[in-house]
């Protein structure tokens, strides 16, 4: 019973997966412009999704800046799908992110990649294939000894290559649905 499960699974982890080919289109929370995005317009779309609260979606918020910057070539999109956090707008102005970060409503983000917490990041190609989803890093609370993640899976990106590691433990704060 196990053997077959354990196989499925390690097949899903190196397979190219489906995240989705949906334009993002929304409100930028930031500036209440009208934003879309399409995946199959860049060479890869990075979807973090982040909460305003969440002490660990706070945490990596430096890191992801960084990537959005040092990895141009990317376009950089923020979900923040979590109900009832008051202050979202203020803390994403002050994030100092020059990425778009859409309101969620009614789930339909979160619910179409399958996120499950903040931060949840997916890296999807203009097909709509899934080349990388999970945490930004190994850690909670982002930290200089953690297993760089998303940045692997850029830099792979970047040479041409396929991430390495395409799946892996997305930790933190649950999307509050």
């Amino acid at each position: 019973m196990w053997l077959p499960l354990f196989a499925f699974f390690l097949a899903l982890a190196h397979s190219s997966l489906a995240c989705t080919s949906l334009p993002f289109r929304g409100t930028d929370l930031r500036t209440g412009t009208l934003v879309e995005l399409e995946p199959k317009k860049a060479k890869a779309t990075v979807v973090v999704f982040l909460s305003a609260n969440c002490p660990c979606s706070r945490s990596h918020e430096p890191s992801i800046r960084l990537l959005s910057e040092e990895f141009p070539e990317f376009q950089f999109l923020g979900i923040h799908s979590n109900e009832g956090e008051d202050g979202a707008r203020e803390h994403f102005l002050q994030a100092g992110f020059r990425f778009p970060v859409l309101g969620d409503e009614a789930f339909k983000f979160a619910n179409a990649l399958g996120a499950l917490k903040t931060p949840h990041v997916f890296v999807i190609g203009p097909d709509g294939q899934c080349w990388f989803n999970g945490g930004v890093d190994s850690t909670r609370a982002s930290s200089p000894g953690s297993q760089p993640y998303l940045r692997n899976a850029l830099t792979a990106l970047r040479k041409g290559e396929e991430p390495a590691d395409k799946v892996v433990r997305t930790l933190g704060c649950v999307i509050r649905r």
